[in-house]
């Protein structure tokens, strides 16, 4: 689901993704946000909209300051010009409906997986062992339903995202290559790429759009019960 301003004729918009583990529909409101304090689970943040590009087929994305991510308690060693929109039209960071999971540059991607892999005191699944740009799952015994997994925080301008765990780690039971617990996050294949945050990572979140005040809001809630 891609969302664009054109085609609604509205400045304000709002929806609140449930769980890919529940069945219930996730509502979206148009030409207003509902009521963002409803089923609301901690403070509403906001973060101005950055620039995007004039034309082509980015023009119409919607972009954002992100300025570091942290994972535990360590933010990765990437200032905001890695996250930054270039004069190309390369870069920068977007946040979409319609991409399933985040994507980060490799370089990128290649420090916070080397960062789950020293704070996770699990061994790492066979499938992820070998290929350093490929998504990390780790191994666990059948009947291990939690373990301790370090915070994932997108620092964006004016606002830190603190993901709920189930919006960045998700347990695959019983695969061919056993019983894993994977973060569910993707390398761009290029240090140079867009930045994206994805829908599985805007789970149980409210997001509202107000174009005409150019910024994001955002905020923890129950989303099967708005």
């Amino acid at each position: 689901m891609n969302i664009y301003p054109t085609q609604l004729k509205v400045l304000k918009f709002s929806y609140c993704f449930t769980s890919i583990l529940e069945s219930g529909n996730s509502p979206v409101f148009l030409g207003t946000f509902g009521n963002l304090e409803a089923q609301a689970m901690g403070p509403i943040q906001s973060t101005p909209f950055a620039r995007s590009p004039a034309e082509g087929p980015n023009s119409s994305l919607y972009y954002l300051s992100l300025k570091g991510v942290t994972v535990g308690n360590r933010r990765l060693p990437f200032d905001a010009s890695t996250f930054t929109l270039r004069g190309d039209g390369s870069g920068g960071t977007i946040i979409d409906t319609g991409t399933a999971i985040t994507t980060f540059p490799l370089a990128v991607f290649r420090t916070l997986r080397e960062e789950f892999v020293s704070q996770v005191s699990l061994p790492v699944a066979d499938s992820s062992a070998d290929d350093a740009d490929s998504m990390l799952c780790f191994s666990i015994s059948e009947y291990q339903n939690a373990t301790a997994v370090p915070r994932l925080i997108f620092h964006l301008e004016g606002a830190d995202w603190d993901l709920p765990w189930e919006s960045y780690m998700l347990h695959v039971h019983g695969d061919d290559d056993g019983n894993r617990l994977c973060v569910v996050i993707n390398s761009a294949r290029d240090s140079g790429m867009t930045t994206i945050i994805g829908n599985f990572q805007q789970q149980n979140m409210h997001i509202a759009y107000d174009l005409g005040s150019n910024k994001l809001s955002f905020v923890p809630a129950r989303c099967n019960k708005l």
